[in-house]
């Protein structure tokens, strides 16, 4: 029964010709052989979209998708409108998966035919490999369940905790990811990942949870949220509108769990600022000039925190300490 679940896998590429084989290799050396594979090249320059091509060629399974380079977003989204299969995994260019990861998947969908399924992961940095857990414990979850259990942190609690946001070492029935997924704001530069996975599981009537690792997730210090840039003062407000349009918060207590995260984010923005080689005073007088903003002052006013992170956070935003968030930039 088990091998008649379809798994359309949706692999984003932009210039990765060092690590792109190892991913394929790992997805055509599966163990579970129902599946689609499809590489969205989004306009790469480099080798990687005659790699794909190649893989193409060899295996019938393999689904080659080129575009014009419009951002990670955009090229889930045309995966995900291409995708055929009864569920859906994303799995990054530059990442791997354990021979049986589809396998595994489809003993837990056999069994409890869930509308997503979770497991852990390793973070690697092609070397060194650590095991990442998920922070809830295993096992199936009934939608009252999830309400329950998962909601409270969902997006973020006072203690800092949020649901396990990556899209990777996830699998998603085909008709909740995709109007999710094409719902996303292509604006969204950090949080592509959260923008989909939390209003599913929000929208989810079931979920499984696995503890095993089955994923295997390639460190990059070169990636956006690890570089020394500047981020843009829209994005918490790009992200928190997705949410606003996605879910309705007013269940629980999402709406502070989203004031929070806006302060997280809007304090992350402000420091990153301090990456431009500009003047401490001009800096200063557009880190205030935004913090104005009329959103960002109601989530500040309402938030609270628990956790040491959340507490300096929302008073450097709150006091408007420019020298903190300076400080804070030197030593992160």
């Amino acid at each position: 029964m088990k091998d008649k679940i379809k798994f359309s896998v949706v692999v984003p590429i932009y210039n990765i010709e060092n690590y792109l084989n190892k991913c394929i290799d790992s997805l055509l050396a599966q163990t579970y052989g129902n599946l689609e594979i499809i590489l969205v090249d989004d306009g790469s320059t480099d080798s990687s979209s005659s790699i794909c091509d190649e893989y193409a060629v060899k295996d019938n399974r393999v689904i080659v998708i080129h575009k014009e380079n419009g951002g990670l977003i955009s090229a889930r989204q045309e995966g995900a409108i291409r995708a055929s299969g009864d569920y859906v995994a994303c799995v990054d260019g530059d990442d791997w998966v354990d021979e049986k990861y589809f396998e595994k998947f489809a003993d837990i969908i056999d069994g409890h035919a869930p509308d997503i399924v979770c497991c852990s992961n390793f973070a690697s940095d092609g070397e060194n490999f650590t095991p990442t857990g998920i922070n809830i414990e295993e096992g199936f979850y009934s939608k009252a369940d999830i309400e329950q259990k998962i909601f409270p942190f969902l997006i973020e609690d006072e203690y800092g905790r949020y649901f396990s946001t990556s899209i990777w070492a996830k699998i998603f029935k085909r008709e909740l990811y995709l109007p999710q997924q094409i719902a996303v704001d292509k604006r969204i530069v950090i949080g592509e990942d959260s923008a989909c996975v939390k209003p599913c599981v929000f929208n989810a009537n079931s979920i499984y949870v696995s503890s095993e690792p089955l994923y295997f997730y390639r460190y990059n210090p070169s990636s956006l949220t690890k570089s020394r840039k500047a981020f843009d003062w829209k994005g918490p407000q790009y992200i928190a509108k997705h949410y606003e349009n996605q879910m309705d918060l007013d269940v629980k207590d999402l709406r502070a769990q989203l004031y929070r995260a806006t302060v997280h984010s809007l304090f992350n923005v402000a420091v990153s600022q301090f990456n431009r080689k500009e003047k401490y005073r001009t800096l200063a007088r557009e880190i205030k000039e935004n913090l104005k903003d009329p959103f960002y002052r109601t989530a500040i006013k309402k938030c609270k925190f628990k956790s040491k992170s959340g507490r300096i956070a929302l008073f450097a935003l709150k006091h408007k300490s420019v020298m903190l968030m300076k400080l804070y930039n030197k030593i992160k």
